[in-house]
């Protein structure tokens, strides 16, 4: 066979307009030793398919550049990218000609794939992008070489275009880990943004439907198709990985958005990832855990301080005051918790951008893309680690489920995160199992939370409207309404509890599922 393949390693990240110049006066402050700058050029890229997208379709880009004098050839496939690391398998070599040629691919493997799939069809341009990359050849003490491309410019496709600003650290010599050393060193001020598509992904994107990045929006938890022949550490990257992403989009909704639902989602991603993290600690090292559990945890208040006010000002006080529309106060207390909501969003938004998020993130990628391959193989095999991950916290459900019908209100709570627990580690276990007995206890456990759920409402009401800015309303009219509110909390708790007990005893009669032979 002749023509070889390269495996291409890069960390991906987006970046705004005003942030290109800090990180190229970042870039200007490293050790001399430890950087070269080479003169920024322009790159004309030409990206190909057929007619009816058939290389799209199955994972290839075939994509023809102007470098300089320079035109280059190069086929890309294999590709994936998560947490902004990409990993792609390319061949790239000379098109002296200036134009595309699946006949003179050089990787006899990939051209008669290439042939197959094209036939007759003819190649046309889907789009084109126009570049100036900054390149910078960094090498670090341990070893890492890696080449840094700043890269800003526009993608063109279907009569419309748009302007892309990037970050690449793509590994020349030396482990992954070192992309993300780099990528510390030269950070710019400002919100990290993972780039999740490569150029020609983006260019299908635009051609397709207009842009260049999706909307964003908040983003529920995926399912991750976990399979028994699956071993631990895949089985935690890919959770990890999905965990991750849910997070990161989370916070672009939050930031770009006014949606309630990206807080509340950002919260449950959080939350998922402590489980994860607690799941697979096996397979990670012990301080990681941790640190990510802790920061999980904080960033999780964070967000909790704003998902719990717009819960009470869209779920409880709205609804019970259009009941009420001339309610003396109404207006008074809907419009401080208004005013109190987006205070608390603007601050949010300030520590989303920040360094510590920033360094959460960038950490997080790390450590699922580089870290739970570190540790030598967990003993056993995943559905041994399932089955008794599953059976400990329905046995810790058992135990604070305990006395159920006297229980105060922190004893409440305490059940409620337990059953969180249960029903994330059956979200990330379940595709091991059969489907029956999976719905079937879901079922039921989502029903219970979802009691619980209101109950937990009604408790932050109370908690929120108990003090300031609420209690210091200066207003008689507005202090009688609080107070009406807080009854109605107070009568859903007591309406509530006793179909809590009862989805209770339903749950704890569902036959453990993972008990049964697996998948």
């Amino acid at each position: 066979m002749r023509g070889t393949f390269l495996s291409e390693v890069e960390l991906k990240l987006l970046l705004e307009k005003q942030q290109v110049p800090d990180l190229l006066a970042r870039i200007e402050r490293l050790p001399d030793d430890a950087h070269r700058v080479h003169e920024s050029r322009l790159l004309r890229s030409i990206y190909l398919d057929t007619p009816d997208g058939v290389l799209r379709a199955n994972g290839i880009s075939l994509r023809l550049r102007r470098d300089g004098r320079r035109w280059l050839q190069t086929v890309k496939l294999n590709g994936s990218i998560a947490g902004g690391l990409s990993r792609v398998t390319e061949i790239e070599q000379p098109a002296p000609t200036g134009a595309v040629s699946v006949d003179a691919i050089e990787n006899d493997e990939v051209r008669d794939r290439l042939r197959k799939l094209v036939k007759d069809a003819p190649l046309q341009t889907v789009a084109e992008t126009h570049i100036r990359r900054t390149q910078v050849d960094l090498h670090l003490d341990d070893g890492t070489r890696a080449e840094l491309a700043v890269d800003s410019g526009a993608i063109k496709a279907a009569g419309r275009s748009e302007n892309l600003n990037e970050l690449e650290i793509e590994l020349v010599a030396g482990k992954p880990v070192g992309l993300y050393r780099a990528a510390r060193m030269i950070l710019p001020e400002g919100a990290l943004r993972f780039s999740r598509f490569s150029k020609a992904a983006r260019s299908f994107l635009l051609a397709e439907h207009g842009h260049i990045e999706p909307p964003a929006g908040p983003q529920r938890a995926r399912s991750v198709p976990i399979g028994r022949k699956d071993g631990i550490h895949k089985a935690a990257r890919d959770i990890l990985q999905e965990c991750l992403a849910q997070i990161a989009a989370n916070i672009e909704a939050i930031q770009q958005t006014d949606e309630m639902e990206g807080p509340h989602q950002l919260r449950i991603g959080l939350r998922r990832l402590r489980s994860a993290l607690a799941l697979f600690a096996g397979a990670l090292e012990p301080s990681a855990v941790v640190h990510y559990k802790k920061e999980a945890r904080w960033l999780g208040r964070e967000v909790g301080r704003l998902r719990d006010l717009e819960v009470v000002l869209n779920d409880i006080a709205k609804p019970f005051f259009a009941d009420a529309p001339r309610s003396p106060g109404a207006a008074l207390v809907l419009g401080t918790l208004q005013r109190h909501a987006g205070e608390v969003r603007t601050d949010l938004r300030q520590a989303l951008s920040a360094e510590r998020v920033n360094e959460f993130l960038l950490g997080l990628s790390e450590l699922t893309e580089t870290g739970v391959h570190e540790k030598p193989p967990v003993p056993g095999n995943l559905r041994d680690l399932a089955s008794g991950m599953l059976e400990k916290r329905w046995k810790h459900v058992f135990a604070h489920a305990r006395g159920i019908d006297a229980f105060a209100v922190d004893e409440k709570h305490v059940l409620r995160k337990e059953l969180k627990k249960l029903r994330y580690a059956i979200e990330f276990l379940g595709p091991l199992y059969a489907p029956a007995g999976v719905k079937r206890m879901t079922g039921r456990l989502k029903t219970l939370q979802t009691v619980f759920g209101s109950l937990n409402d009604a408790a932050v009401a109370d908690v929120i409207l108990s003090k300031p800015p609420l209690s210091s309303i200066n207003d008689l009219a507005a202090q009688r309404a609080i107070g009406r509110l807080l009854g109605t909390c107070e009568t859903r708790t007591l309406y509530d509890w006793p179909a809590a007990r009862d989805h209770w005893k339903t749950l704890k009669e569902c036959r453990p599922f993972w008990k049964r032979r697996a998948r």
